[in-house]
């Protein structure tokens, strides 16, 4: 008897045999059944289970060819996956594996013979059992075979639903589904496996609505329902609706260890890829909507769950979730040079000059290599050339430039002086040596001749004593500006600053898209004085208003709207005040596109109080918390003068300038309630409410004292408050309706009791 080891030769040689002949295939399987049937070695089970599912796994093989082998290999697989049962051992995990592989594969074939043969009912029989052993092992099994069993439960499912049928005529290159199977079929009825397809379904969506913390068994059923999605229409409907309300970021919280993060973020990438992909095959389907959402909200919640900074109202965006992401990434070549970091690379050292003289070929000499210095660069022809300097440039990072051109600079400067000084030298050595004033032909200048000659005659003439000591020279200092002048300066600044912002959202306009926006706390650092940055120009326009101090005397602070801040005491123009009005001015242009202007304009506003406040109480001031002059008065002077022009569709511009405004008070509140004065206005000042009581719990009472007063006071807002209030104080609510029905009982007892005064039978009304 052959050895394990010949035997597993014998069968790789037959393994490569029909790997170059696919048509082989049905004459080699029957043959290597005997072989590696159940009762062989473990490495026979386990080569015989691997080849089997590469079989029916493979694309060379047609589906003719897997047809006729589908049956033969039923018993081999049963001796796999019931190997407890009939021999009182554990199965090896690789075998089992590859086995429900294998089973999977095979399945849609044995369901094609048993609705051709409807007379076979063993074949189907054996069928059966391996789904049953399958099917009781599922739940109990290593990670890997699991994942398996999902696959072949997929794969029931898709077989026994129903699918479309391309010809009738030609029923075996149809698909394979319960549509082939006939109404009174004896073996398979088509209404039991459609309820057994329907509660597998149901099992297999019950790992995502029990929100199973296993990354590998979501992973897997997600990839197995996509392809139902695909191809089962009658059953895309319940699948989209489980895996919509699937929250994989429902175990995320703020202590998890690295192996729980890395599950967490590959079930979340998985779900988005998973609605990505079927939004991107029906983009028309009546979930896209749906879709399309909860993948915004998956990618938003997954940047806030990992992001490290958490105190930011809204923190800078993530890397891409996904592969599915078209936007480049940033090139960061100051952290990646040729593959090195900066901590790893050594600056570069520069040979020094020789002494004497340099020519030019040294001085624009970099390396310290003699022989690439002595590489003649002609040698190299000149297409080559051409060829090779764009990228070798394109490769240099920028810093290795910069610091070359500065060297070379260095070079220069410092050769200019020597010659300099070298022809002052022998210029004064020729002027006064007085045994030969003839010309000397021998005498050279190393420099410019004109050059030297010139400084020579500025020098004073040597062996005379300058008695007289020449001082600085200093022009006269301009004289002071009036009153009026400062006024007349100050508010052309202005106009030029205000209208420097109107010309960027002009040239916006044009372009057709918007500037890029550096973001960060160092954006300032950064913004480019010609001026084409907008946001750069808004935050110089608003911290000039703000939190700039003008005055050039000692008393620099900051101080209240009205007092002297403004660049000379007693001017009767104040420049802060003047950039607020301007800024006014400039929102109310156009306040629906420049309301995020405005809002960025109380920002500063309020963060400058603050400061104020916090001045006065490091010097031990008692002041109110709330107290923030400028803050509050240019809010409600910029709320006044929008108010008037509000319509019916203005309500995201309130909703936002009230909810990213960073403090809101009563009296801003008596402006919402003042907007439901009008009845078509009403429900703009409902909304509003409704989303500050939602979205801000911290004037949450104050809110809804509001909506309390537009229905107690205003009979148009009455439906509209009442609706709020039915949710955040329904007190209000139940105490008017008790009061009603108190009312009403007490008018009908006096009522009665009248027409009985009057000896009347009739309640008197």
């Amino acid at each position: 008897m052959a050895s394990t080891a010949d035997t597993l030769t014998s069968l790789n040689s037959a393994r490569d045999i029909v790997l170059k002949d696919h048509t082989l295939y049905p004459q080699v399987v029957p043959g290597i059944l005997q072989v590696i049937s159940p009762g062989s070695a473990l490495e026979l089970r386990r080569w015989g289970a691997e080849f089997l599912a590469e079989t029916f796994a493979s694309q060379a093989v047609t589906p003719d060819e897997k047809q006729q082998m589908c049956q033969v290999v039923l018993d081999t697989l049963r001796g796999y996956l019931s190997r407890k049962e009939t021999m009182g051992e554990e199965e090896d995990t690789s075998v089992v594996k590859s086995a429900v592989q294998c089973a999977a594969s095979v399945y849609p074939y044995v369901f094609r013979h048993t609705v051709n043969n409807p007379k076979d009912s063993e074949t189907w029989g054996k069928i059966v059992g391996i789904k049953s052993s399958i099917l009781r092992m599922m739940d109990n099994v290593a990670p890997g075979v699991n994942i398996c069993c999902i696959k072949f439960v997929a794969c029931v499912v898709q077989t026994q639903t129903p699918g479309l049928i391309a010809d009738p005529r030609r029923p075996e290159q149809n698909e394979i589904s319960l549509a082939l199977v006939p109404r009174d079929h004896p073996v398979i009825p088509p209404a039991n496996l459609e309820a057994e397809a329907s509660g597998l379904l149901d099992r297999l969506l019950g790992v995502l609505q029990d929100n199973v913390g296993d990354p590998l068994t979501t992973t897997a059923t997600l990839n197995s329902l996509a392809t139902l999605v695909q191809r089962r229409a009658s059953v895309s409907s319940k699948i989209l609706t489980t895996v919509l309300s699937f929250n994989p970021l429902k175990l995320a919280s703020r202590h998890m260890s690295g192996k729980d993060k890395i599950a967490v973020k590959s079930m979340t990438r998985t779900t988005m890829s998973f609605l990505l992909n079927c939004l991107k095959r029906n983009p028309n389907n009546a979930f896209a909507g749906r879709i399309q959402q909860q993948v915004e909200r998956l990618k938003h919640t997954l940047i806030e769950a990992f992001s490290e900074t958490h105190h930011l109202k809204r923190p800078a965006p993530d890397e891409p979730v996904d592969g599915l992401d078209d936007a480049k990434r940033q090139r960061l070549d100051t952290e990646a040079i040729n593959g090195t970091t900066p901590l790893q690379q050594r600056p570069p050292t520069y040979a020094p000059l020789p002494q004497g003289p340099v020519s030019l070929a040294q001085l624009w000499t970099l390396t310290n290599d003699p022989q690439t210095a002595g590489f003649h660069a002609e040698r190299l022809p000149s297409h080559v050339v051409t060829q090779l300097i764009p990228a070798l440039v394109q490769s240099i990072p920028q810093t290795r430039i910069d610091e070359a051109i500065n060297v070379i600079r260095s070079r220069w400067l410092n050769l200019g002086k020597q010659t300099s000084t070298s022809g002052v030298d022998g210029a004064r050595a020729a002027a006064g040596d007085d045994e030969d004033d003839d010309y000397d032909p021998t005498l050279s200048f190393d420099g410019d001749t004109d050059q030297v000659l010139n400084r020579l005659d500025q020098m004073p003439p040597q062996g005379t004593a300058t008695d007289v000591a020449i001082g600085p020279f200093n022009l006269p200092p301009p004289p002071p500006l009036t009153e009026q002048e400062h006024e007349d300066y100050s508010r052309t600044s202005l106009t030029r600053v205000i209208g420097t912002l109107t010309e960027l959202d002009k040239e916006a306009r044009v372009k057709g898209k918007p500037t890029q926006t550096e973001h960060g706390f160092n954006r300032l650092t950064t913004v480019s004085a010609s001026g084409d940055d907008k946001d750069g120009w808004l935050t110089l326009v608003t911290r000039l208003a703000t939190r700039a101090t003008f005055d050039l005397e000692d008393n620099v602070g900051v101080k209240k709207e009205g007092e002297a801040r403004s660049l000379k005491k007693g001017n009767s123009l104040s420049l802060p005040s003047a950039i607020r009005e301007a800024l006014l001015n400039y929102v109310m242009e156009n306040f629906r596109a420049r309301i995020g202007v405005a809002i960025t304009w109380l920002n500063e506003e309020w963060y400058s109080d603050r400061l104020l406040l916090k001045e006065k109480r490091d010097e031990g001031v008692n002041v109110d918390a709330d107290d923030l002059p400028n803050y509050w008065h240019w809010t409600l002077r910029l709320f006044d003068a929008m108010m008037p022009y509000f319509d019916v569709k203005d309500g995201k511009v309130i909703i936002r300038f009230l909810s990213e405004i960073p403090a809101i008070n009563r009296d801003v509140f008596n402006r919402v309630k003042k907007i439901a004065e009008d009845p078509e206005r009403v429900d703009l000042s409902a909304k509003a409410l409704l989303y500050l009581i939602m979205f801000r719990p911290p004037i949450r009472d104050i809110a809804v004292d509001c909506a309390e007063q537009m229905w107690r006071e205003n009979q148009d807002a009455k439906t509209a408050a009442a609706n709020i209030l039915k949710r955040w104080r329904p007190a209000v609510l139940k105490q008017e309706a008790e009061a009603e029905v108190k009312t009403d009982a007490d008018y009908l007892s006096n009522g009665w009791l009248c027409g009985r005064r009057t000896g009347g039978d009739i309640m008197v009304k």
